[in-house]
């Protein structure tokens, strides 16, 4: 018979899943800047996502701020290879906290559950708060699904009202970066994977043009 796991056995198998989402009671540890924005994404609200509950793809139904991944299988970015430890053991995340791969379900009960948002960790008199709100108002994600069935007969509104938006994500993120200096780590925190890689997801093919990103399917 089959020992029954009762304790992690520091495999990194948890952590080679990916990076977790934070919730209200890491807010005051990014705060304090023990996680710095660099080490995180966004996944706005919409966007396709895997659903750990039933294992799909789906799209998220809250935003989620994700410890980012690293390397082509996008491991925790604080997962020790080496070592396979967690380099941030003593100010983890609350859902590495309850994580038992061997009993999940109080870590699935967390799940798009009391979690943390952009503007939740930006102060109101951060300067670049007001452009997160503007980006976070006009750049929602589309429906990925619809656009996934459609492919690659997207009718032609569809098709421009789509084209219309990447470039527009595009154009804040532009200004944002000159204006306040961002790395590309940063961005990905403040706005979020740009939406025309989200669409190459979907088959989207995408041609710079001197009028801004032109999208063929």
């Amino acid at each position: 018979m089959s020992e029954k796991q009762e304790s992690c056995k520091q495999c990194g198998r948890c952590c080679k899943a990916g990076g977790p989402a934070l919730h209200t009671k890491d807010l005051e540890m990014v705060r304090e800047g023990k996680i710095p924005l660099r080490n995180l994404i966004t996944i706005k609200m919409g966007e396709l996502a895997h659903n750990p509950i039933t294992g799909k793809i789906a799209p998220a139904n809250v935003e989620l701020v994700k410890i980012k991944g690293k390397g082509k299988d996008w491991d925790c970015c604080y997962l020790d290879a080496t070592s396979k430890n967690c380099t941030i053991y003593g100010h983890r995340p609350e859902a590495c906290k309850v994580l038992k791969c061997w009993q999940p379900e109080e870590l699935l009960g967390m799940v798009e559950k009391d979690t943390i948002s952009r503007l939740d960790i930006l102060a109101e008199d951060n300067p670049i708060r007001p452009l997160v709100e503007e980006h976070k108002n006009l750049i929602r994600c589309p429906d990925f699904e619809e656009i996934a069935a459609l492919r690659p007969n997207i009718p032609e509104p569809k098709r421009k009202a789509l084209q219309n938006l990447v470039n527009e994500d595009i154009k804040l993120r532009v200004f944002a970066v000159q204006e306040h200096q961002l790395e590309l780590s940063e961005e990905l925190f403040y706005f979020g994977r740009p939406l025309f890689q989200l669409l190459q997801q979907l088959g989207a093919k995408v041609r710079e043009t001197s009028e801004g990103l032109e999208l063929r399917w």
